[in-house]
């Protein structure tokens, strides 16, 4: 049996929930924690992954923290317009937060999840993936891609 640290529950809230999300708006997006699994997949296609995190003291002289994640959204598409009509959804969809849930896994699979906060978007940029070489010339999940970094709280101390 495995429990989650915050980090890993962050990235499997978020992917639970723009799966789900996605789900009810296309029938073909499948939303992944790994690059190496986006690879090998189908297009259009969505990552989700925990970046840099800081830690902030709460209080001068004090042990306790805030964790202050980072959480990247990389969107690969197979044409401009379907990637931009994806980034707004998806935007239109985190803007107002999402469940935190707490996992625990076994055996690889998850046993169960319990709902136990929220993730709050504080800031969101949307920045298109240019290689600066001719489309035809990358691999395929390459062509069309933007990068969402969400900064996020969980408006808790530790």
């Amino acid at each position: 049996m495995a429990i989650y640290r915050p980090n890993r529950n962050i990235e499997a809230s978020m992917i639970d929930f723009l799966d789900t999300e996605l789900k009810a708006q296309w029938s073909n997006i499948k939303v992944e924690k790994t690059f190496a699994r986006i690879y090998g997949i189908a297009l259009p296609s969505v990552c989700v992954r925990v970046g840099t995190t800081s830690y902030d003291k709460v209080e001068i002289g004090s042990e306790t923290i805030k964790r202050n994640p980072q959480v990247l959204i990389d969107i690969f598409c197979k044409g401009d317009g379907l990637k931009l009509d994806i980034i707004d959804y998806i935007i239109s969809k985190i803007k107002s937060g999402m469940p935190y849930y707490e996992y625990v896994v076994v055996n690889g699979a998850v046993q169960s999840k319990t709902e136990n906060g929220r993730i709050r978007m504080l800031d969101m940029d949307v920045t298109h993936i240019d290689f600066g070489v001719d489309k035809n010339n990358l691999d395929v999940h390459d062509r069309y891609r933007a990068l969402i970094t969400c900064s996020i709280s969980l408006g808790k101390i530790e």
